[in-house]
């Protein structure tokens, strides 16, 4: 089976996956995702989530306020908490502001408690 995966993109032979969420940086979730992709050694793991949590915030973006990113040591993955909000921190993930590549899948989660975002749009 071929790889579709942009050689461009990847870091080495590994895919590079982005995890964030609106739970926060320290989420139980967030960090139990990130060990399980790390430990499967199949991925470069970058990580890039709001500093506190930051649930109904998703879809908005900081405008009115500088956004500062910080380095966090989250094992075995290159991670930052931001000041802004989850679509801050997605975007910044994604711009090679912070890492110096854009990742080939970003995944949201795990998320604590129900995920009704939807019903605040």
């Amino acid at each position: 089976m071929e790889s579709n995966i942009n050689s461009t993109t990847c870091s080495g032979d590994r895919p590079t996956v982005m995890v964030t969420n609106d739970d926060g940086i320290d989420a139980p979730g967030l960090r139990a995702l990130v060990r399980v992709l790390v430990s499967s050694n199949r991925f470069k793991v970058l990580v890039c989530a709001p500093d506190s949590e930051k649930s109904a915030f998703s879809h908005s973006v900081t405008w009115r306020n500088s956004v500062s990113a910080k380095p966090v040591e989250i094992g075995g993955a290159t991670a930052f908490a931001v000041t802004g909000t989850p679509a801050d921190c997605t975007s910044l993930g994604i711009s090679k502001a912070l890492f110096p590549l854009v990742p080939d899948l970003v995944i949201s989660g795990i998320n604590m408690g129900s995920n009704c975002g939807y019903h605040m749009l």
